[in-house]
């Protein structure tokens, strides 16, 4: 009889474990804990940054105000005038050949998640040269790289953008080598 029982027992935890199991897959949760990413736990302004500043280096408009072949700190100096009033400073007069960029228009609404960007330097070409030139940016713990596209498959599109969120260290992990 006590066999009985426990085999009952048994069948019966196993049936209950199986309905819990049932259910958090259903419902698409886990027992076990997510590991922190720090870009989640402010994505929806990190992710709307980097949408911003694609924007910025895919439209047309914004390019030729910007130029086209920038490099390294000019390249910061003037996605900073573009983007952001206090980046207005460093807006480049007009040329023969390029006109003067200047704040957008529409920076504001258009923009105005990159309005608190600030300039981290120029970020150090690791051993094969690989983000030679770039642009590095930076609000808070979110790092932007800009580097001239070396191959420039689209000459429509000459600049390539890079996104981490910094946990302890002071560069992305792209920047340490690939």
């Amino acid at each position: 009889m006590v066999y009985l029982y426990a085999a009952l027992g048994v069948v019966m935890m196993t049936g209950i474990m199986a309905v819990i199991e049932m259910g958090l897959s259903l419902s698409g949760q886990s027992l076990l804990l997510k590991p922190s990413d720090p870009y989640q736990q402010d994505l929806l302004s990190n992710a709307e940054r980097d949408q911003q500043m694609l924007n910025l280096l895919h439209n047309p408009n914004d390019l030729d105000s910007m130029g086209r072949s920038l490099q390294g700190s000019s390249l910061c100096d003037q996605v900073l005038c573009r983007s952001s009033p206090a980046g207005a400073a460093h807006c480049r007069a007009a040329t023969e050949e390029v006109p003067a960029n200047v704040l957008a228009n529409d920076a504001g609404e258009r923009l105005s998640e990159l309005a608190a960007l600030t300039r981290a330097g120029v970020s150090p070409p690791d051993v094969d040269g690989f983000l030679s030139n770039a642009c590095a940016l930076q609000v808070g713990t979110h790092r932007l790289l800009i580097q001239p596209d070396p191959v420039q498959v689209e000459p429509q599109i000459p600049y390539r953008l890079f996104s981490c969120v910094l946990n302890e260290a002071s560069t992305c992990n792209v920047e340490a080598g690939r």
